[in-house]
């Protein structure tokens, strides 16, 4: 609705009970020529109105606002007998210069229901006592000119509803579009075009195009051309296939088309770009045992065992070539993403990490020494501090394949999540109060220490562990088997229990579970175990699901 080059001038303004009154607008007979280029505002007072415009029915809803033109019809009826509405009706005018010119079809959204806060339109109209049908042909010239500013206030309601419809569908479509980047970034190599992307955004082309370059600043084709060629650097420097074998993995599939973007981008062609990064030489850091890797430049061949590596190097865009996710693989919420990652078993076999011809290992844990030194000869093996918190560690390792800026915007938006999900729970839970997370797995029982969920909890929403939580996690223990009797041992004034799915929908049946239920604290609440991992891709979409665990509505 664009009420800025119109000017209105009200007429009359009345309240009617809809049982006492049919009214029918449009060129009825009896009605002189200025009655027909009046246009109409109805505000339901009530619930259960329904309005026909030209014979097409339209329920109302109490604050619900409709514009009817001068050329419309409508009738109405309700089964409520003392439903109210507001009319007013009003002419509209173009303002050109000094004159003022009618216009007898306003660009004004007709036909569409407003739905108004009934206390937005109270406060507007107030909450005088009128009699049925008064009009304001009764009115003083100041009762007058204060209804029409009325009218004003609420034309002004709705173009205000119209903004904010209009931004949501905006950022719903930046969402959209948002989806397609992440699914250019993992599917570059495939083959693309602007129809397929736009298709699944929802969008004819042209729409998607303008939308993208917003986002962007760059149009489809031309990301998606930056991409490959990123990918390119990077193979360049670290394969010795061809450049036709090149060009293919990224997606090309023509070689001298490849080479002719590679220059355009890059100043250099193909060849010419490998031989100064080999110039270029390698870069030292100092892993856990303090000893000195020397680590390529732009890596993109690693291996990892995964526990607390993958969701890292995942959330970096720096995807592994092998990772230990034989049983992570089913475990984790991000699975989808693990499918073009080759599985090196349990843990990090030399066997099978040979075969991926790595050109660094991010290792999570120790391994015996003589495995170290065959991983060494493999590739620079770099093991990670088992100490480091979530951001320590994302840090460390977004140094290592030169991804800081990644990591700290990855940081700053998760920390702006805590705020909102802080905010969304600020009446269900104190921050101080103790919790405890327990861990049903097969036939056994675990308390954890300061990992997977528990991390979340502790560092993020301000809960403390119990007291014997807190011993374990000063002895350093991530976790501990228990029975079934110790489990009020380590009780907190809340306490979360993970199971797996089935075991959840199951609780009756499931005795360890049902007893967690008795816990001396009334506060138990049941999750998938599928949210005890400590990476930053489960505790990014923990705080989404958090206000569900906690029975919260989002606002």
């Amino acid at each position: 609705m664009n009420l800025a080059p119109l000017y209105i001038r009200l007429q009359h303004y009345d309240r009617f009970q809809v049982d006492q009154i049919i009214p029918s607008n449009g060129h009825n007979e009896g009605m002189n020529d200025n009655e027909t280029k009046l246009c109409t505002l109805l505000i339901a007072l009530s619930h259960g109105i329904r309005l026909y415009v030209d014979n097409i029915a339209i329920d109302l809803r109490q604050g619900s606002c409709i514009l009817v033109l001068p050329v419309q019809r409508y009738t109405m009826e309700s089964s409520n007998k003392e439903a109210q509405l507001a009319r007013f009706t009003f002419e509209t005018f173009k303002v050109e210069g000094m004159t003022l010119n009618p216009v007898a079809h306003p660009p004004l959204l007709c036909g569409y229901p407003y739905n108004l806060l009934i206390s937005q339109v109270n406060r507007v109209l107030g909450n005088e006592a009128w009699t049925s049908n008064q009009c304001c042909s009764y009115l003083s010239t100041s009762e007058m000119a204060m209804m029409q500013g009325r009218l004003q206030l609420i034309l002004g309601l709705m173009a205000q509803f119209d903004e904010q419809v209009s931004q949501l569908q905006n950022n719903e479509k930046i969402n959209l579009v948002q989806q397609t980047v992440q699914y250019m970034e993992q599917h570059y190599d495939e083959d693309l075009t602007v129809e397929k992307l736009a298709n699944m955004a929802g969008m004819v082309r042209w729409q998607y195009s303008q939308k993208f370059k917003i986002m962007t600043g760059k149009k489809p084709n031309d990301y998606l051309v930056q991409l490959r060629i990123n990918h390119a650097k990077r193979l360049l420097c670290n394969s010795t296939e061809t450049l036709g074998k090149i060009s293919r993995q990224i997606g090309f599939k023509d070689e001298y088309y490849f080479s002719r973007c590679f220059h355009k981008l890059t100043g250099h062609t193909p060849r010419e770009y490998e031989n100064i990064h080999l110039r270029i030489g390698q870069k030292t850091v100092i892993d856990s045992f303090g000893r000195k890797i020397h680590v390529p430049k732009d890596t993109t061949r690693i291996v990892t065992d995964g526990k607390f590596t993958l969701g890292e190097l995942l959330v970096l865009a720096m995807p592994p070539i092998g990772a230990a996710i034989s049983i992570m693989k089913d475990n984790v919420i991000y699975h989808n993403k693990l499918r073009n990652i080759h599985n090196i078993g349990h843990w990090a076999d030399p066997d099978k990490i040979a075969q991926l011809q790595p050109e660094l290992l991010l290792l999570s844990y120790v391994h015996p020494e003589q495995d170290l030194q065959k991983l060494d000869a493999i590739a620079p093996t770099v093991i990670l501090n088992s100490k480091f918190r979530l951001f320590e560690r994302l840090r460390y390792i977004a140094k290592l394949v030169e991804r800081s800026k990644a990591a700290e915007k990855w940081i700053t938006r998760y920390e702006n999540k805590v705020r909102w999900v802080r905010g969304q729970l600020a009446d269900a839970y104190v921050a101080g109060e103790t919790a405890t997370v327990y861990l049903k797995f097969g036939a056994k029982l675990y308390i954890m220490g300061q990992s997977g969920l528990a991390a979340t909890l502790y560092e993020s929403l301000g809960f403390r562990p119990s007291a014997n939580v807190m011993h374990l996690i000063e002895q350093g223990q991530a976790w501990i088997e228990i029975q079934q009797h110790q489990m009020n041992h380590y009780a907190g004034d809340r306490n979360f229990v993970l199971a797996s799915r089935q075991e959840l929908q199951t609780v009756a049946h499931c005795p360890h579970i049902a007893a967690l239920a008795d816990l001396s604290s009334s506060k138990t609440h049941f999750v998938d175990s599928i949210w005890n991992f400590d990476d930053p891709i489960t505790r990014g979409q923990l705080l989404e699901v958090l206000p569900y665990i906690f029975n919260k509505k989002i606002k």
